[in-house]
């Protein structure tokens, strides 16, 4: 960044993986960088990622594979269980690692702290921005204002930022027709029961999948069908209503789900432009791929990256040339989203069946080229040669 920039002041809305990574490349670039979070405190644990494609490229760039590959979840396979929890299918991690190269899987949080132990800004936890003006004018909510060069909507599929810039939610986001609740769990009998795999459960419409993490605990992502976005009022209540007559680990799962549990409608975010002004938006909050396609990790930490060097290049058309090098990858990303809800969530027996019996031919390159096609949408060509 050019030394005119060592004092410009940017403000990032969102302490997730957008927004963290996007205070790291800003800062390192010469910009007075402040971060507020709606959240109370840090969120740690959530749901496991696979990480890989561009972003994993941006986290080299940053330094931070070694600490990943300390926090690497010890996957030795993905298992489909019956109701009674005998195995169905399986993929083992090696084939699965061939399917996915460079693949770390890890759980969101942990991603989210490395990033953030490696950041010099601070974050302002419990607040966020309830008024946002195209030049740079913000107000917070408890009444005081300040003025930056740069404000950056990275709070998510939810975001604020983007509802007080271009308008209600609706009009930009597409429900993908399913609920998802992530949550962790400190139980060293289940999580010896489960052990070092990711074992699911899936009906049609609905899914539970289990894997151990550290120290005697576990983690738990559950997904079902619904017509409708609208959220329960009690989440915990929903999720036994909807998995209450299933077997296998289920009833202990849902006599353990926190109150603070994560719940969330799965959508996409469709805008046809992401900036206004002095405003950007970074991640889920303009780009949002989904539950089913995965990625969104990786997407945003690319797209933090790409903004960081556009402004770079020249503050002059940095927002447009950082949109169109994103906007096809997020777009081809949420079209394999879609395709792939059958695979994540599939409508019926048969098909169900049809995605075990790949699981059990993994082994197979034909199979192996078919599932990388199922899982790893193509989206190089976004970074520049480092």
């Amino acid at each position: 960044m050019p030394k005119s920039n060592a004092q410009q002041r940017a403000l990032i809305v969102g302490a997730g993986i957008a927004g963290l990574t996007s205070a790291w490349w800003l800062e390192r670039a010469g910009w007075d960088v402040s971060v507020v979070e709606k959240a109370p405190s840090f969120r740690a644990g959530g749901y496991m990622i696979d990480f890989f494609g561009p972003g994993h490229e941006v986290a080299r760039r940053m330094g931070l594979l070694p600490a990943l590959e300390a926090r690497r979840a010890p996957i030795s396979s993905v298992t489909s269980v019956d109701s009674s929890g005998r195995r169905r299918a399986e993929i083992s991690a090696a084939a699965y690692e061939a399917v996915a190269d460079g693949v770390i899987s890890l759980l969101r949080g942990d991603l989210a702290s490395v990033i953030r132990d490696d950041l010099r800004a601070s974050i302002s936890y419990g607040t966020t921005v309830s008024a946002v003006f195209d030049d740079g004018r913000v107000t917070f909510p408890d009444g005081s204002s300040d003025e930056f060069d740069l404000v950056v909507g990275a709070d998510g599929v939810h975001s604020r930022v983007r509802e007080l810039v271009f308008g209600p939610s609706p009009s930009f986001v597409r429900y993908l027709g399913h609920h998802t609740a992530a949550f962790s769990v400190r139980d060293a009998e289940l999580s010896a029961r489960i052990g070092h795999r990711y074992q699911m459960l899936t009906v049609p419409h609905r899914m539970i999948g289990c894997y151990a993490v550290r120290d005697g605990a576990m983690a738990a992502l559950m997904l079902y069908r619904s017509a409708s976005p609208e959220l329960p009022a009690d989440p915990a209540a929903a999720l036994r209503e909807r998995f209450g007559d299933l077997g296998w680990v289920a009833p202990a799962l849902l006599s353990v789900v926190p109150k603070d549990v994560y719940y969330d409608e799965v959508s996409q975010v469709d805008m046809p432009v992401w900036h206004r002004g002095k405003i950007v938006l970074v991640g889920d909050a303009c780009g949002a791929v989904s539950l089913f396609a995965g990625h969104g990790a990786s997407l945003a930490m690319t797209g933090a990256c790409v903004l960081a060097e556009e402004l770079t290049a020249g503050a002059e058309g940095a927002f447009e040339r950082y949109q169109g090098r994103m906007k096809p990858a997020v777009e081809h990303t949420q079209e394999f989203g879609r395709r792939f809800i059958g695979w994540m969530a599939p409508s019926s027996a048969w098909r169900i069946t049809l995605r075990d019996m790949v699981l059990r031919l993994s082994g197979l390159p034909v199979v192996r080229k078919l599932i990388r096609g199922s899982v790893a949408p193509d989206v190089d060509g976004v970074l520049t040669p480092a």
